[in-house]
């Protein structure tokens, strides 16, 4: 009876020692304080303190255990799986942070590299650059030199200067550069300093090279009222230009202008065509030869004298006036030609001329002699050099305009026209 007695305590000391032991485990579980939003920690709260309700007898300890412990297990791993998605899903983000990273640090590491390539690239663009100007501006530096040789000559007395004009700017801004001085200074402002005359010289200065590149298919160059603005000075080396470029092609030139045409027969620049253009009723248009104002005087004064319907007391003096008209006319394309050829200023020739043609024996010294003051030696000049009929013509013309009677008006004009003849 006695060992059953130990037996028994033993036992008991056993149980006691197991249910220290169950009560120390349970207070050892624990679970985290505090609120977490849509994490599963309140079953495992009320498991966990479900299980720490130990019974006080032993014998109750095993059911307890039995019927509290899983649940507690089962809020675990739901309490685990739920950290454990979050946690992957938390690396799945910072993953793909941490691969940029580590290609923006591979980068970084590269980048001496690149930045000596880039600095290569870079030479390498601006070269192309500063080449691909050298070359427009080669090709276009033929049009440059021929547009400032054409201004030379247009520009006559002006001070403003043209230089070789480049190409600026890329792609479709591209644009031309003027180099415009005025007096040898470029102040930005020459252009808006410049005459319209000379705008529009500028304009064909600019125009007329192209046009007449050996690259262009056209063989020919149409031009419309060149002269608009224009002192006389850059009409005649306007003619000059046009009768340059027509060695090599076809010049046309549409002008209402009639000092184009005169400057080309003054200047004697060629076998230029002029053609008078006549659009009459109903737009019937007529074209006919033009001629220069002494063969119109002429021709006029020939058509009148012949007409006897008209009395001749009254188509005398006419007839004087135009014949006289054709004289002078003549008169000042000798002094244009001489005065031109000599470098004299084109607003001096036309003054001098205004001068010399309030008489006709003045404007005739001024042709044959270059001075208007030795209208006295005219007479015997014309006598020795020309002959009676030349002295006749010039005698009639300076008294039928005052009302004198006049005979042979058809001779008059036939003496006029052999005086206009030696003049040129």
């Amino acid at each position: 009876m006695r060992d059953r007695s130990l037996a028994a305590q033993a036992a008991a000391a056993r149980l006691d020692a197991l249910l220290r032991q169950a009560r120390h485990l349970v207070d050892d579980v624990t679970v985290p304080d505090g609120d977490l939003p849509d994490t599963p920690l309140d079953a495992l709260r009320a498991a966990v303190a479900a299980l720490r309700d130990v019974p006080g007898e032993p014998a109750e300890l095993a059911a307890h255990l039995t019927a509290r412990y899983p649940a507690v297990v089962t809020a675990a791993r739901a309490a685990r799986a739920y950290a454990e998605g979050f946690l992957r899903q938390r690396d799945t983000g910072w993953r793909r942070a941490a691969a940029e990273l580590r290609s923006w640090v591979d980068a970084a590491g590269r980048l001496p590299e690149r930045e000596a390539t880039l600095a290569r690239l870079k030479a390498a663009r601006a070269w192309l650059k500063d080449t691909a100007a050298q070359l427009r501006n080669e090709r276009v530096a033929p049009f440059a030199e021929h547009s400032q040789r054409i201004w030379a000559q247009l520009r006559q007395e002006s001070n403003v200067e043209l230089g070789a004009m480049t190409l600026a700017g890329t792609n479709t801004r591209r644009r031309v550069v003027f180099p415009v001085s005025v007096d040898g200074a470029d102040n930005g402002t020459a252009l808006g300093v410049m005459s319209q005359g000379e705008m529009h010289a500028l304009g064909l200065a600019t125009f007329l090279p192209r046009g007449c590149a050996p690259e262009s298919p056209f063989r020919f160059i149409v031009v419309d009222d060149p002269v608009q603005s224009m002192d006389p000075a850059k009409v005649d080396g306007l003619a000059r230009v046009l009768a340059e470029l027509a060695e090599q092609r076809q010049v046309v030139v549409f002008t209402h202008d009639t000092r184009l045409p005169d400057a080309v027969r003054r200047l004697d620049l060629g076998r230029a065509r002029i053609i008078e253009v006549t659009r009459a009723e109903r737009s019937v248009v007529t074209l006919r030869s033009g001629s220069d104002p002494v063969s119109r005087y002429l021709d006029d004064a020939h058509a009148l004298a012949r007409n006897e319907e008209i009395a001749a007391e009254v188509r005398g003096p006419v007839v004087a006036e135009l014949c006289r008209s054709a004289i002078e006319a003549a008169c000042h394309r000798v002094i244009w030609r001489t005065r031109v050829g000599r470098g004299v200023p084109h607003a001096d020739i036309e003054k001098a001329i205004e001068a010399a043609s309030r008489r006709l024996t003045t404007i005739l010294a001024l042709a044959a002699f270059d001075d208007a003051n030795r209208g006295g030696d005219v007479l015997g000049w014309l006598g020795r050099r020309h002959g009676r009929r030349a002295v006749n013509a010039y005698q009639a013309c300076r008294e039928g305009v005052h009302g004198a009677y006049l005979a042979d008006l058809p001779g008059l004009v036939a003496d006029a026209r052999l005086l206009t003849a030696a003049l040129s």
